[in-house]
């Protein structure tokens, strides 16, 4: 079936073979964008010969073209389109795909299913404006409950102490908080640092100690809402790339990175947190934030949100 509304905002097409997803996109989605539906590859792409659109969001899993082959051939035809995956299966299984055909977004089908948070991805891809923990923290109040400068690795244990210690008096048990802590801004402190290739590693040390100029500084905040508490860690260099960081997830996913030092921040964060945004302006920021839900409302497959703009 069709579902058609007409409007003057941005134009999304949302492609499923189930009916009854495509409904509920539309019925979220069609009085804030201009929404078409299709329940084919083939289909959408009919649809879109005689339209342009700003979004295709696809499903992964369908009869006749799969998702993927779909946006191969988007990203082909329509290069100006931006696009982003939907399943409801292992997100880790598509890693591979991911990185092999330039898909940066893939969003699981949750139960419930998480309207709001698709929305906040889906504005992103086209607005561009990812940057800031505070764009996150949607649902009723928004707290921010601290902001932290990082000048040097000496600063990473009483940064992270402190942390730990504001969330678990606010929200008791955070699990795994003080581990994902450790990689990202352990990761930020060393991608921040313009004269890391010179650092002489120390035997028996993981990571030698590094002092930050005052323009490479990585900037920490933590903040919640309604249903979760998120983490940002920002550097000011942009170093990273997305087939970077899909190459380092694809390693420690199939196993091949398994005594891989680069990316394994990434990886064990993605792995920890019950969701987590890598923010990208290549040459001048690099940003993760990571997000944990109260009462694990949506864990399950770990999603991929890497925006590079």
């Amino acid at each position: 079936m069709d579902y058609t509304i007409f409007s003057n905002m941005y134009k999304i097409l949302f492609v499923d073979d189930e009916d009854h997803i495509l409904s509920m996109l539309f019925e979220y989605f069609g009085e804030k964008y201009s929404v078409k539906t299709a329940g084919s590859a083939a289909l959408a792409l009919e649809i879109m010969r005689e339209e342009e659109f700003d979004l295709v969001v696809s499903d992964i899993s369908m009869p006749g073209m799969s998702g993927t082959k779909f946006l191969r051939e988007i990203h082909k035809l329509y290069p100006k389109t931006k696009s982003a995956l939907l399943t409801s299966l292992n997100i880790d299984a598509y890693i591979t795909l991911a990185r092999q055909n330039s898909i940066s977004s893939i969003i699981p089908k949750t139960v419930p299913f998480n309207f709001k948070g698709l929305e906040l991805i889906l504005d992103g891809l086209l607005t561009g404006d990812v940057f800031g923990l505070t764009r996150y923290l949607i649902h009723g109040e928004r707290v921010v409950l601290g902001w932290y400068d990082v000048k040097s690795s000496a600063d990473l244990p009483e940064v992270r102490a402190k942390i730990v210690s504001e969330l678990r008096v606010k929200f008791g048990d955070v699990g795994d908080i003080g581990l994902i802590l450790d990689e990202i801004m352990t990761n930020a402190v060393y991608h921040a640092c313009a004269k890391q290739e010179s650092v002489e590693p120390q035997k028996g040390v993981r990571f030698p100690e590094v002092k930050l100029a005052p323009s490479e500084y990585v900037y920490v905040q933590v903040g919640y809402d309604d249903e979760k508490y998120g983490i940002s860690v920002l550097d000011t260099q942009g170093k990273l790339t997305r087939d970077m960081v899909l190459g380092k997830m694809e390693r420690h996913v199939t196993g091949e990175g398994f005594l891989d030092e680069s990316g394994r921040g990434l990886h064990m964060s993605r792995l920890f947190a019950d969701r987590m945004v890598i923010n990208i302006e290549r040459g001048k920021r690099t940003e993760v934030i990571v997000m944990n839900y109260y009462g694990a409302k949506y864990r399950g497959y770990k999603p991929i949100y890497i925006n590079e703009i």
